[in-house]
């Protein structure tokens, strides 16, 4: 299938992980299911995503740290390789591309003057 896709996402950082030409970012949030025996429920789900852009990686490393909010936008990138035993492999990268925090995790309440 050919073609962009761009997506957007609502999530929480869990852990950021710099390599030599990529950030990965485990992010979690929380889906909402409803069952008419149950009621509802609610589960985590746990993605990663990369930034490949030098910039953008520094900026992100900068400013996130785990527990953040923070709305992401990107692209879906699909690549074809060959693994360790001849077989070919597919992967699917959801790459960041921006990103707006939209609440900042705070550990600790500061001390009363």
């Amino acid at each position: 299938m050919a073609g962009s896709f761009t997506w957007s996402a609502n999530v929480r950082v869990g852990t950021l992980k710099p390599y030599a030409k990529a950030l990965v970012i485990t992010v979690v949030h929380d889906i909402e299911r409803f069952d008419s025996e149950k009621g509802a429920s609610t589960s985590a789900i746990w993605n990663t995503i990369v930034c490949f852009r030098k910039t953008l990686r520094e900026e992100i490393e900068g400013t996130l740290a785990p527990g953040d909010l923070v709305h992401f936008q990107g692209n879906v990138r699909t690549t074809t390789f060959t693994d360790d035993a001849d077989a070919t492999r597919r992967a699917v990268d959801l790459v960041a591309t921006g990103y707006d925090i939209l609440h900042k995790h705070i550990d600790e309440l500061p001390s009363a003057i």
